[in-house]
């Protein structure tokens, strides 16, 4: 063999070595797996929820493999800048910050807040909490919210818990009228507690999506992915597959949005 080839072969060799995974036919998407419903591990070491199925249905769409690795959340953000990762799942809010560094596909849920209550509740807007107690698990943006709009709103007493169980159990047995929280995990906690339901919705104009390095060669085709996975019901779909019920009309979940930019 002559040097030449030789020395040809194996910087060919090198090169596929090094290759994104996107080159490959696979796309390698790093999750913080401790974030139900987002992603989470079953028993047999599986990935498994919201984002996860919507990354995998991304994969799919791009007729390429997904591989998901089990990764710290800030490791997250180091792992796609430096290519580790073609993509970032975990309830990654988009914010211009990160835009200045990342880049991102269209939201596809937006974070807001929310006061859950009994079914048979009559409160229908955050006017009607006057003269309500409510709860809120101690230390959360729930809590946060409850105590810098008390006075403002008129709620007689806010009450505080440790645990979102022992909150939600006291809600549907009366003890308080709503509880203040994050909206994805009371939806998912109220699929398995029934007899709740949202009683107001508190945007906050947080949106998640997938985070990948600045300027992906693939983050124009997954977001073309994400766009006809909202035309055609899927998102909807995976929602009410993870929280019991359909999206919200003029959400991220089922309205199509141009990828983000950086201001």
């Amino acid at each position: 063999m002559k040097l030449g080839r030789f020395l040809l072969g194996v910087v060919a060799a090198a090169t596929l070595s090094i290759a994104p995974a996107a080159a490959q036919d696979k796309i390698v998407v790093g999750a913080y797996p401790a974030n139900p419903p987002w992603e989470f591990k079953t028993e047999s070491g599986a990935f498994e929820g919201f984002e996860v199925d919507v990354a995998a249905e991304v994969g799919k769409r791009l007729g390429k493999e997904v591989e998901f690795q089990d990764m710290g959340f800030q490791a997250l953000f180091a792992a796609t800048s430096s290519g580790r990762i073609d993509f970032a799942i975990s309830s990654i809010s988009v914010t211009n910050d990160r835009l200045q560094n990342q880049s991102f596909t269209q939201p596809y849920y937006d974070s807001d807040g929310t006061v859950v209550g009994r079914e048979d509740s009559t409160v229908a807007s955050l006017e009607d909490l006057k003269g309500k107690v409510i709860g809120v698990v101690a230390g959360t943006t729930g809590d946060k919210w409850a105590n810098e709009n008390k006075d403002k709103l008129g709620i007689s007493e806010i009450r505080s818990y440790n645990a979102q169980q022992d909150l939600l159990l006291d809600v549907r047995n009366g003890r308080v009228e709503g509880g203040a929280g994050e909206l994805a995990g009371f939806q998912y906690a109220m699929t398995q507690m029934p007899g709740l339901k949202i009683l107001v919705r508190i945007p906050t104009g947080e949106r998640f999506a997938m985070m990948s390095r600045k300027d992906h060669p693939l983050v124009a085709e997954a977001n073309d992915a994400i766009s006809a996975m909202k035309e055609d019901g899927t998102l909807a779909a995976i929602h009410k597959k993870w929280f019991g019920v359909d999206p919200d009309e003029g959400t991220s979940t089922v309205t199509v949005m141009p990828l983000p930019k950086a201001e």
